[in-house]
């Protein structure tokens, strides 16, 4: 039988007083070994793509766990097969776990989002700085194949500049009020500049405050959310042993 991993933790003495529901009505249970546990709940077969009902239960429980200890969340889809494949899982990785709760402990993440024509968008495709891929074979000379290469490349340099001078202010009125922060910067696909923030949790009011400044240097519309389990502070990619 399958088994849905939430997230992991330090073991703690006392088990949990109350027992939250998780993914399709099962029981969450918290699995103690070696020092560590895990946040875990029965899976039913066949897996199918999850329905917005069971993203929102997966992440209920996350935050359940978030709200009363350092965690390492997981994301939706981490499974293992039985316990024994998670005792496992739990020693091949205690060290990684160990070292990325630490790097956790009393933080949590805030979000600020801010829509992308905010730092102007990259160019469009019939704007003057068009890729020179886009330039007919029958069209291109080697001077006018290199004037639209170098306004293309130009116009990307300098929307990466404007984009960066919007992370700095952003960023400016936040000093002192995180520990480490991530960008992820707007795509033709993805119409939003989003920036992640690792808070302690006795300064998320404070930051929560320090953000509105941002409405005052005359950003479009910043969106600030939080605070959240830290999802954009663990290298999934390194998250290893489960399927």
């Amino acid at each position: 039988m399958k088994y849905l991993l939430y997230c992991v933790f330090r073991s703690v003495p006392q088990p949990e007083l109350e027992a939250p529901t998780g993914v399709g009505g099962k029981p969450v249970l918290v699995m103690d070994h070696g020092g560590l546990a895990a946040a875990i709940s029965e899976l039913r077969e066949p897996d199918s793509l999850p329905d917005v009902a069971a993203i929102l239960a997966y992440e209920s429980v996350v935050e359940f766990f978030f709200s009363r200890r350092t965690i390492i969340p997981m994301r939706y889809g981490c499974t293992v097969r039985d316990r024994a494949e998670l005792a496992v899982v739990l020693d091949e990785h205690h060290k990684q776990y160990d070292g990325l709760l630490d790097g956790l402990e009393g933080l949590a993440e805030m979000a600020i989002q801010v829509p992308a024509n905010g730092c102007d968008a990259a160019p469009k495709i019939d704007s003057a700085a068009v890729s020179p891929a886009r330039f007919p074979d029958s069209n291109r000379s080697g001077v006018s194949y290199l004037l639209a290469k170098k306004q293309y490349y130009g116009s990307a340099d300098r929307m990466a500049e404007r984009q960066n001078e919007l992370v700095n202010t952003l960023c400016y009125p936040l000093s002192g009020l995180f520990v480490r922060r991530k960008v992820e910067l707007p795509s033709r696909g993805e119409p939003l500049l989003s920036l992640y923030f690792l808070v302690p949790h006795t300064l998320v009011e404070s930051f929560r405050e320090a953000s509105r400044q941002c409405l005052k240097d005359g950003l479009a519309g910043p969106l600030v959310s939080g605070p959240w389990p830290p999802y954009n502070f663990v290298d999934f990619s390194n998250i290893k042993g489960t399927s």
